[in-house]
């Protein structure tokens, strides 16, 4: 069902579907993108990869990606599902499954886990779908999942502290403080990402080495910014003062940080306008 040594890709139900293999004495790495990765119609269609995807192939990682088309549909598919446990059996021939996604990329994880069989999770910021969408009863916070889970998330940030706590007992945490549901974000503007996925492929995340790592938040706009808003409703005034000070600094320091959210800002808007028309 899966071919060696060549890029395949395929659509299932809006979502597409992209795998390189290189070699199964190696492990597999399976993704499923995050909310902000959705590819509209004409990038599917021109080729473009997956979250995830291009990044582990150069790696030499055996990948199997997955992202949506058109619309956050949380990966929820009775087609998706049907595909998954249709390829099942066919996953047995690695060594070990590993997951890896973040947000909503997360939550089709703990949605599928068992039909991927996978042996290790790394999730960030897991939340689950808008009441919109009907969760499917399947999903159970990986309950049932007898392998390891590495999940990272932000405790002051109340939304994702609760869904990161309903995971089983065995899970490990990694916490970074302040910068609210843009983790993944943080820790790749720290410069950490590719270190940490590459440590949990290899099965030897260092949680001293990642919380000295996350000290470098305060040179990232986010953590101001997020911690200025008080989240917990803990804060004292003066602390409030101090940090508000910092994010004002921050700013000076980097007069063309706005201009560059503006640009990133009109891009999703161009995307998702592309989106609708596509439909």
């Amino acid at each position: 069902m899966l071919e060696l040594q060549r890029d395949t890709r395929f659509i299932v139900d809006d979502i597409l579907v992209q795998y390189h293999i290189a070699s199964v004495d190696k492990p597999l790495m399976i993704t499923f993108s995050p909310a902000g990765y959705v590819l509209t119609t004409a990038e599917a269609e021109a080729g473009t990869s997956a979250w995830g995807f291009e990044f582990f192939k150069k790696m030499g990682v055996n990948v199997i990606s997955f992202a949506p088309i058109k619309n956050k549909h949380w990966f929820i598919s009775a087609a998706l599902q049907n595909y998954l446990t249709q390829l099942s059996p066919h996953l047995t021939v690695f060594p070990e499954r590993l997951g890896y996604g973040a947000s909503m990329g997360a939550f089709a994880h703990s949605l599928y886990y068992s039909q991927l069989q996978l042996d290790r999770l790394l999730l960030i910021t897991p939340l689950t779908p808008p009441k919109n969408l009907m969760i499917p009863t399947a999903f159970d916070y990986c309950a049932q999942c007898q392998g390891d889970i590495t999940l990272i998330f932000d405790p002051l940030c109340p939304e994702d502290k609760s869904h990161a706590l309903r995971y089983p007992s065995h899970t490990k945490y990694l916490k970074l403080y302040g910068v609210g549901h843009q983790v993944i974000e943080t820790i790749s503007k720290i410069g950490y990402l590719k270190s940490l996925v590459m440590a949990f492929i290899a099965n030897d995340i260092n949680h001293a080495e990642f919380n000295k790592a996350m000290r470098g938040r305060r040179s990232v706009e986010r953590y101001y910014s997020y911690m200025a808003r008080n989240p917990t409703q803990k804060l004292t005034p003066s602390r409030l003062n101090i940090i508000r000070r910092h994010l004002l600094r921050w700013h000076f320091a980097h007069p063309t940080y706005f201009i560059q959210k503006l640009t990133t800002k009109w891009r999703k808007s161009i995307r998702k306008r592309l989106n609708k028309l596509s439909k």
